[in-house]
């Protein structure tokens, strides 16, 4: 029987195997070095966790020429993509942006597909691109659809963006990518109700998409073959999985000012992205924080949108939480955690603390509420037991960027396991591009 490729597939394909066969700018070629950094470092610091050790038990024993971060061993390359993709989305501050948490499954899958086929380090680099480039278009094109109908975008869109990175390092063509894109769509999905309840799932969906999209790339090379509309057909991805939304499927193809990697953000706390703006806000307001024994009541007042809206899975819940995962989703806890000086730049705190008595004190005096339009951004206002008011609006921050030192976290987080060998790590990756093959960087990595 013969089979035919969707038109959509071939056109996506082509758009992404053009950014995989053009030099990258210089400032695409940075921001690729920095999602490496960024994801060893959430790798490391999350290795002692519950859901890496069952992610790594579960592909135990195992063998193969790829790095497993952190660990003294090796697997096949699906196997180590799998567990560095649960390892880095564990303690929630892996990188955000289009598909949720691209660096969690592009860049675990272009390490481990790299290794695996002795790519270049210029060849990884571009890849990452390319899998950034898929998530930020399937993105646009569906992303908001497939969250209004219950549809998470890390398993979701990342089994698209998995695919397109494994595809180039396995040196498939625009036609051959197609066909992986296709049985990408075929393992794409994931749900939202773990990162309500707290548990390992939302993590372990990570593992799937860098697993699916390492599958997808094997099944096209190996010779197989996807029918008409897998995307856009009657019964494809989007007619099936965006039901009754509204989608864009020219968005896949569209002309774009800049290449998708460079839209991706490092998160300066390991807290649901929700929540990030109101942080900030909070930190550079109340740099020093405000004891709970001052406080008489709390008002949080959050606009209703994707970026700081408060109906998000799990955002919305106040204390008690009863695991790190619930106290990093509620905009609740990490804004009174904030507000009262924690240390919610460190995971740790969130692991030990996630009961937190003196947070869970005055969450009992707060209110969060919805601003009237979007345009108000975040207000806090905390009224005191002396009777004073203090308001912090993020109209009054300058910069409310998320400017991150990506090295200097990942030498935090990274240095207490990798020890001298950190500043290597560092080097290796500024001048990746010159590197003949990627083995020597995941020499490094490893435990």
């Amino acid at each position: 029987m013969q089979t035919r490729k969707s038109d959509l597939s071939t056109a996506f394909a082509e758009v992404l195997h053009t950014v995989a066969t053009t030099a990258l700018p210089p400032r695409a070629m940075l921001a690729a070095k920095q999602r490496i950094l960024n994801a060893l470092a959430v790798t490391f610091d999350g290795l002692d966790e519950p859901a890496p050790r069952v992610a790594f038990r579960s592909v135990s024993p195992c063998s193969g020429p790829c790095t497993i971060i952190g660990r003294n061993a090796t697997a096949a390359g699906a196997d180590a993509a799998f567990v560095n993709a649960v390892t880095s989305h564990v303690t929630a501050q892996a990188d955000s942006g289009f598909g949720g948490h691209p660096g969690t499954y592009v860049v675990p899958v272009a390490l481990a597909v790299g290794e695996q086929r002795q790519r270049s380090g210029q060849e990884v680099l571009s890849a990452i691109a390319v899998g950034y480039e898929a998530a930020q278009r399937m993105e646009a094109a569906v992303g908001a659809a497939l969250y209004s109908n219950g549809f998470r975008g890390v398993p979701t869109i990342g089994a698209f963006a998995a695919a397109a990175s494994a595809s180039v390092l396995s040196g498939l063509n625009a036609g051959r990518l197609a066909t992986a894109l296709n049985f990408a769509a075929n393992m794409a999905t994931g749900f939202y109700q773990s990162l309500a309840a707290g548990t390992m799932e939302g993590h372990i969906l990570a593992g799937f998409a860098a697993r699916a999209g390492i599958n997808a790339a094997a099944l096209a090379e190996a010779g197989g073959e996807t029918w008409l509309g897998t995307l856009d057909g009657p019964h494809g991805f989007f007619e099936t999985l965006a039901r009754g939304q509204t989608h864009d499927a020219g968005a896949l193809t569209a002309e774009t000012r800049e290449l998708g990697i460079l839209g991706a953000r490092s998160k300066p706390f390991p807290v649901c992205a929700a929540n990030i703006d109101t942080m900030l806000m909070i930190r550079s307001l109340q740099p020093a924080g405000i004891s709970p024994s001052q406080i008489e009541r709390v008002m949080v007042t959050r606009p209703a949108t994707p970026a700081n809206g408060i109906d998000y899975p799990g955002v919305s819940a106040a204390p008690p939480h009863h695991n790190p995962l619930q106290a990093q989703m509620s905009a609740t806890f990490t804004s009174i955690a904030a507000l009262l000086g924690k240390p919610v730049t460190n995971f740790k705190y969130f692991r030990e603390s996630f009961g937190d008595r003196d947070v869970e004190e005055v969450a009992r005096k707060t209110s969060l509420l919805v601003a009237g339009s979007d345009v108000d951004g975040v207000t806090v206002e905390v009224t005191l037991k002396d009777g004073s008011t203090i308001t912090m609006r993020s109209a009054d921050v300058a910069d409310m960027s998320w400017d991150t030192d990506v090295e200097a976290m990942f030498k935090r987080l990274a240095s207490p396991r990798l020890h001298a060998a950190t500043r290597s790590v560092c080097d290796v990756v500024a001048s990746l591009e010159s590197a003949p093959d990627i083995g020597g960087l995941m020499q490094l990595v490893r435990g």
